[in-house]
């Protein structure tokens, strides 16, 4: 069973216009900022479940969030409207999660509905893209609605391109203090925290509750940093915490596991250790929908 923890919604409900397609070189080399409805569903054939969530903006700011366009949504629809859609495209297979800002007006108000009406099962947070404080009160507030409904919540968590990402702001060692208050509360850090493994590793393996996701892991166009995140956490014993995510539409999950699977050429190719199949095949197959009570 391969479930992906970690995909976006489609910044298109059509086609993607040429002149709409967007990339960026430092995020690396072919990654894809934008993707359509059809294209969505096409990527997300290999995968037998997967999450699917927008990123909520920052209250007042006229800019839409980073890999959030929504051209051609109705206007009325926010990101939690169209994460509901494309999950009632195929209910048996897409979990909605819901992304508030936690200094939103009605912050309360929207996560009922997104629970009650919705049907969102976790919560995205990129609080460094929201330039929002995870030690904030509004955000332990949040926390403190989540850990009570047992739902879990995934941080964006490390590298950002954006200038005016806060990178504070998605350090795992915040999230230390985010498990050490909500000790009950499931929490997933996206992406390794890479380029912070270590510190990412350090947080994970004291915290029954917390996970990582390998969602963005440069496998296939910065191997060495790839494998060096991976043996990190083989040697430290916790690659049974790593979720399997391919964050589309940067990745599909295809471009994911074909990047683990070759971790190990590289190693050989370099005269460097490899990293047990068996534990990369567990992160590819891991039944994340189990772990985080999503059933």
């Amino acid at each position: 069973m391969i479930v992906d923890v970690h995909t976006h919604i489609p910044t298109h409900r059509d086609k993607v216009p040429t002149e709409h397609l967007r990339s960026n070189p430092l995020i690396g080399k072919g990654v894809r900022l934008t993707g359509s409805v059809d294209e969505y569903l096409e990527s997300l054939v290999l995968v037998d479940r997967a999450i699917v969530f927008g990123i909520a903006p920052k209250p007042g700011h006229s800019e839409p969030p980073i890999m959030d366009w929504r051209q051609g949504w109705p206007k009325h629809m926010n990101q939690n409207d169209i994460a509901a859609e494309i999950a009632s495209l195929e209910p048996d297979k897409f979990i909605p999660f819901m992304s508030l800002h936690p200094m939103q007006s009605n912050v309360d108000e929207e996560y009922d509905r997104c629970v009650h009406v919705l049907g969102c099962k976790g919560i995205k947070l990129s609080l460094s893209y929201q330039d929002a404080d995870p030690l904030g009160k509004e955000a332990f507030h949040l926390f403190n609605r989540l850990e009570k409904d047992e739902l879990p919540v995934m941080f964006h968590q490390g590298a950002s391109v954006s200038p005016d990402a806060r990178l504070k702001y998605a350090h795992p060692l915040l999230m230390d203090e985010v498990a050490i208050a909500f000790p009950r509360l499931k929490i997933i850090l996206a992406h390794m925290a890479h380029p912070w493994y270590a510190d990412c590793i350090t947080v994970l393996r004291k915290h029954p509750n917390m996970w990582a996701d390998v969602s963005g892991l440069p496998s296939h166009f910065r191997y060495w940093t790839g494998w060096n995140g991976m043996r990190l956490f083989h040697e430290y014993g916790i690659t049974d915490k790593i979720l399997f995510g391919s964050d589309w539409p940067l990745r599909t999950p295809k471009d994911t596991i074909d990047g683990l699977r070759n971790l190990n050429r590289f190693a050989s190719d370099h005269h460097l250790p490899s990293i047990p199949e068996a534990e990369i095949e567990g992160i590819i197959n891991r039944n994340s929908i189990e772990i985080l009570g999503l059933e």
